[in-house]
């Protein structure tokens, strides 16, 4: 996969490991950004892109590059799950939403725009990045509300015990049952 990060985020979220995205970028043309991904492939076999940020959906040419990649490569789009990621339908073929759920340690709790749910497809999924047990239980009751077709990921702050993570949902889903797992694929990394 050749990562394509872009500059510039509209959150501050407190837990943010690629704050450098801010502020650290310099400006290409999509026809530089195809010749750097075209010149990676070649020497990788890279035949996914991962378009992330900073926040990817602030760029003004986006929807030119995605159109423009989206024909030779997979495209994981990134985004903080804030911004409306209606422009992007409908949707390409092989272009994929990685859209995150900003939790309340994040310190940007309820900035998801919710009308992104409706806009997801089968392959997308909802990503939620847990620092503690609040974190969590606000996850688990998220999900109940997201179409079983999405998939979701439920992954640890950088720091955060991935085993406790683990072990909490294992926990609560076989003793509490604070999901209706049929058909939901949940992914802890």
């Amino acid at each position: 996969m050749v990562f394509i990060r872009t500059e510039y985020c509209n959150l501050r979220c407190s837990w943010c490991d690629t704050k450098y995205s801010f502020y650290e970028g310099r400006e290409m043309s999509i026809d530089e950004i195809t010749a750097s991904v075209e010149r990676l492939n070649s020497e990788h076999r890279a035949n996914w892109i991962c378009l992330t940020g900073g926040e990817p959906l602030l760029q003004r040419d986006v929807s030119n590059l995605v159109s423009s990649l989206s024909k030779s490569y997979s495209i994981l789009l990134e985004t903080s799950g804030s911004i409306d990621i209606k422009r992007f339908l409908p949707n390409y073929a092989n272009v994929r939403k990685d859209v995150d759920f900003k939790l309340p340690s994040s310190g940007m709790y309820r900035k998801f725009n919710d009308r992104n749910i409706s806009y997801m497809e089968k392959g997308d999924y909802i990503k939620f990045v847990v620092k503690d047990i609040k974190d969590f239980s606000v996850a688990l009751d998220e999900i109940r509300k997201i179409d079983p077709e999405i998939q979701i990921v439920i992954q640890p702050v950088y720091g955060t015990d991935p085993k406790w993570l683990a072990d909490e949902f294992i926990a609560r889903a076989t003793v509490k049952c604070p999901i209706d797992a049929s058909g939901t694929q949940i992914y802890i990394w």
